[in-house]
């Protein structure tokens, strides 16, 4: 095996072309980023929809579709290949699988716990992990996406219980469906090009 000496100018080159990949796959992703910003609207619209029509013995039922997101989100992920992963997109990886797992722990193990200030917590640690990604692949627009998604969770725990629902849909449409939907248009575009 060769010992090669990196220049300065070729250690900058590889580490650009490290993150420029993990940002191509990231943008490739953005289905699953849509995917999860429509499926968390639809769960927080749901139940918004049970509380607001009295059914607050079942409010969190939409929520079950979570799980069965999570399922299918490691079924795309294992059909579409682990071992091409970089170090960033491993990095990005685990920071998201961290944050699912306390999502998963606080939501169905310890509901009680945090009571109304579950949802608060679910989207600052959504802002984290988003801002995590978006400071791994050096992208404004997922940068952004998590700055509000931080934001309305700490504006979140000044609202009224009943209407942090709504407040969380709203912020997975504009903050996740969207954003992934343009990461989608603009992977397809590179990729035409």
């Amino acid at each position: 095996m060769e010992n090669k000496n990196l220049t300065p100018e070729r250690s900058f080159e590889l580490i650009t072309q490290v993150i420029n990949d993990a940002k191509s796959r990231f943008e490739g992703n953005g289905f699953i980023y849509a995917f999860w910003g429509l499926l968390d609207a639809v769960a927080a619209f749901g139940q918004f929809f049970l509380l607001k029509n009295g059914y607050h013995s079942i409010n969190y039922y939409p929520y079950f579709l979570l799980p069965l997101g999570a399922i299918y989100t490691g079924y795309y992920f294992f059909k579409k290949g682990r071992g091409r992963q970089n170090q960033i997109g491993r990095m990005v990886s685990i920071a998201w699988i961290a944050v699912v797992l306390n999502i998963f722990i606080l939501g169905f193990l310890l509901p009680g716990i945090l009571r109304q200030h579950l949802l608060p917590v679910i989207l600052i640690l959504v802002g984290i992990g988003t801002i995590v990604s978006a400071g791994a692949i050096k992208s404004r627009l997922i940068l952004y996406s998590g700055i509000v998604i931080n934001f309305a969770g700490l504006v979140c725990f000044r609202l009224e219980w009943i209407y942090q629902p709504l407040l969380f849909g709203l912020v997975s449409v504009v903050a996740m469906l969207i954003p992934g939907i343009i990461l989608m248009v603009e992977h397809k575009k590179r990729e035409n090009v």
